[in-house]
Order: C-alpha cells, then sequence, then structure tokens
C-alpha cells in the first residue's frame, strides 16, 4: 500500500503546486491481473487497469511501476491511449494521452509518446510526443513523419474578455 501511495502522491505533488493533493484518499487499483517481484521492486497490472485517487485517475492497458526501497522511480502506462487525468485547484482537468506515457518521479517528467496530447486550462497540444516538465511547468513536443502525427498541434483559447462596467463615463 505505501507503494501505492507513493505512485499516486508522486503524480499529485509534482505539478508545481497546481494539482490537488489527494494523499488522505484511498487508492484504488483494478486490472485483470498483477505480479510483484520484491527484489526488483517491479509491479505490473496488466489488463483494462484502473487507479484512483481523489481526482486523480489513471487508466491504462497494462502499468509497470518501478521502485527502489518503496521509492517509485518510473510509472510506465502503456495503452490505446493510456491517460492520465487529476483536477487542479481552479477546478480544471490536466489530461494526459498517449500510447505509452512514462511518468519519472525524482525528475517530475511526463514523456508522452506516439499520438500525444495535453490539454490543461484550454490549451490543447498534439504531437507524436510530448515531453512536460511539471516543476517548471514547461513542454517540449514534436512530430514524427513516420506517424499520423507528423506535426504537432497546439490550440490556445482566447483570452478572457472582461466585463465592461455599464454606465461608466469614460471622461
Amino acid at each position: 500500500m505505501k507503494l501505492f501511495r507513493s505512485l499516486i502522491l508522486a503524480f499529485a505533488l509534482t505539478a508545481a503546486g497546481t494539482v490537488i493533493a489527494n494523499v488522505d484518499q484511498p487508492i484504488t487499483v483494478e486490472s485483470d491481473s498483477a505480479e510483484r517481484d520484491e527484489k526488483t521492486g517491479l509491479t505490473k497490472y496488466l489488463g483494462n487497469v484502473l487507479i484512483r485517487q481523489g481526482s486523480a485517475v489513471i487508466e491504462a492497458d497494462q502499468v509497470s511501476i518501478h521502485s527502489t526501497d518503496n521509492t517509485v522511480s518510473r510509472v510506465l502506462c502503456i495503452g490505446a491511449p493510456a491517460s492520465y487525468q487529476q483536477l487542479d485547484q481552479s477546478g480544471e482537468i490536466l489530461l494526459a494521452q498517449a500510447e505509452t506515457i512514462e511518468y519519472l518521479p525524482s525528475e517530475a517528467l511526463i514523456n508522452l509518446k506516439t499520438d500525444a496530447s495535453l490539454s490543461h486550462r484550454g490549451t490543447l497540444i498534439k504531437g507524436d510526443t510530448i515531453n512536460f516538465d511539471l516543476r517548471r511547468e514547461t513542454w517540449k513536443a514534436n512530430g514524427d513523419d513516420q506517424s499520423t502525427q507528423k506535426r504537432i498541434q497546439l490550440v490556445i483559447p482566447p483570452p478572457q474578455i472582461k466585463p465592461s462596467s455599464e454606465g461608466s463615463d469614460p471622461r
């Protein structure tokens, strides 16, 4: 259970304070099967994997969690697509999807590979690969001329227009 808590806690806490931490929420893991090797620190969940803690949800066909001394070092999610979502403190959803999602907690990086997309606060990034640095809140996206996502696509929402004060005197 300590390892599971480390997994979700790592996802929840690294988004530079913008994501709600769910540390007091129970963790639920569902899959068709699971196996753990205590010597190597590898836990594999196979088939319709669903991990939940509070507003954090991971869905994948397969999830591998690599750990050393009960500390998560790498999380690898594979699916068609695999997805990670979490509410931020303003109630907006951070959603990451790709065929492969690699999370490196010590570096606070999420690497999305093959048909990747990242959506947050109205901005949508699509590419063959997206690397998202959670601490710096920076990203890098690439297309791949061998894949279906040959170029990156970025959709930026228009700015919010503040309502004007009616009846104000411009003088």
